[in-house]
């Protein structure tokens, strides 16, 4: 057997190592369990939330109830983090809070049936984490009784990448479209042929719509060309009333056409802009399920309220247009919808229903009902419509956003 050399036996020695071994332990161990201390204000949040930070994600959640309710969740770390209630086997998502920040406490609203739930947090330039599962072993009954909430499956990034695309090529498309439409309008104007330029504007303004370019879809361009005069100092006489609405305007309140050559060459060349800048920019893949909604939010924000009829009374022209152009996205994105949303089938019908609506006053013509000449029961009918398909259409937005994936 070898003998322990006398110079480690030395008590100086043996000291000097037992104090390193202590300060090697106590570094191991504190990159093996990464426990910061929580900061002072977490003891302030409520003692009864499901606490969640960088490093534990609902730990304290050991048991849940079916039916509906408020889970209680409390940020105890220090970085904002998104909290979301997943299957944690398939990943779907049943409930989110979005951007909770540190030290503070949210209720996510959900209904509970028979399944395996977990928190999954995902804080602030770090990786996803997700907590222990909790079974829940029956749906409620009684006054807990009702639809549990559905669990969605989580967008990518990468899930949208082909409708991203596919968008870029509809707007572009429509653009290319909608060019020799506006020059026709300004041949009309620039010939003095005011009855053919009424003619051409409802054409080439239902273009634009089908594109989509509400809430600011397309930018100062998009106001350039289709922009209100609602919010300007000078009303219908501001300087800066432009685009298809001040020649709408002029062409109905018997404006010359030398008064109107200048805004209908500054709308071709809006419309020039577009087209060519359009296809440089980054479309963000949270706007496709944003537009979806928002088309039809802004036909019943501006069409239907009668805030942007400037004297054609084409109102209803303009809508069906919007209908045209949120089914166009809703065929976009339909892959990624169908096995997510249950309620796709009501929206395909919420908007049939709508089109027949609107298509019901367009007249063998070509002309079309204003809506000042509508019946009370027709004005209902419209709006009810129009606002159930709005209804339906907003989950799309959220369902659509892209979230992390399954970790």
């Amino acid at each position: 057997m070898s003998k322990i050399p006398p110079w480690l036996a030395s008590p100086k020695v043996v000291l000097a190592l037992t104090t390193a071994v202590a300060v090697v332990g106590a570094l191991v161990g504190t990159s093996m369990h990464h426990t910061p201390a929580k900061p002072e204000y977490a003891a302030g949040l409520p003692s009864d939330a499901l606490t969640v930070d960088a490093y534990d994600c609902g730990a304290n959640w050991t048991s849940a109830k079916p039916g509906k309710q408020n889970l209680l969740i409390a940020n105890t770390g220090i970085q904002t983090t998104e909290v979301y209630l997943v299957d944690p086997d398939s990943g779907a998502i049943y409930g989110e809070i979005v951007g909770l920040a540190a030290g503070t406490s949210d209720q996510m609203p959900v209904v509970l049936g028979a399944g395996t739930y977990a928190l999954r947090c995902w804080p602030a330039d770090a990786d996803p984490v997700t907590g222990p599962p909790v079974r829940v072993s029956a749906s409620a009954s009684g006054s807990m009784a009702g639809a549990t909430t559905p669990g969605v499956l989580p967008v990518s990034r990468e899930d949208l990448t082909a409708p991203v695309k596919a968008y870029q090529a509809y707007v572009e498309g429509g653009l290319a479209q909608l060019k020799p439409l506006v020059q026709k309008l300004q041949t009309d104007i620039a010939a003095g042929d005011l009855d053919a330029a009424r003619t051409d504007w409802v054409p080439a303004h239902q273009q634009y719509e089908r594109l989509g370019g509400a809430y600011d879809a397309f930018g100062d361009l998009g106001d350039a060309i289709d922009g209100l005069p609602n919010d300007l100092p000078g009303g219908v006489g501001d300087s800066g009333f432009g685009g298809f609405h001040r020649i709408e305007y002029g062409l109905w309140h018997g404006q010359s056409a030398a008064q109107l050559a200048g805004p209908a060459g500054d709308l071709v060349a809006s419309v020039d802009k577009l087209a060519t800048e359009f296809p440089g920019d980054q479309i963000d893949p949270l706007q496709l399920g944003l537009r979806t909604h928002e088309i039809l939010e802004d036909a019943v924000r501006f069409e239907l309220s009668g805030q942007s009829d400037q004297g054609s009374g084409t109102t209803l022209a303009t809508v069906e247009a919007n209908i045209d152009g949120t089914q166009s996205l809703l065929g976009i994105l339909r892959p990624v919808l169908t096995p997510r949303d249950p309620d796709l089938p009501r929206i395909d019908a919420a908007l049939t229903r709508l089109r027949a609506l609107v298509q019901a006053q367009h007249h063998a013509d070509g002309s079309w009902t204003p809506l000042t000449r509508l019946t009370t029961a027709q004005r209902e009918a419209l709006n009810s419509a129009a606002g159930g398909a709005v209804e339906l259409l907003a989950p799309v937005a959220t369902i659509c956003e892209p979230r992390l994936d399954k970790s």
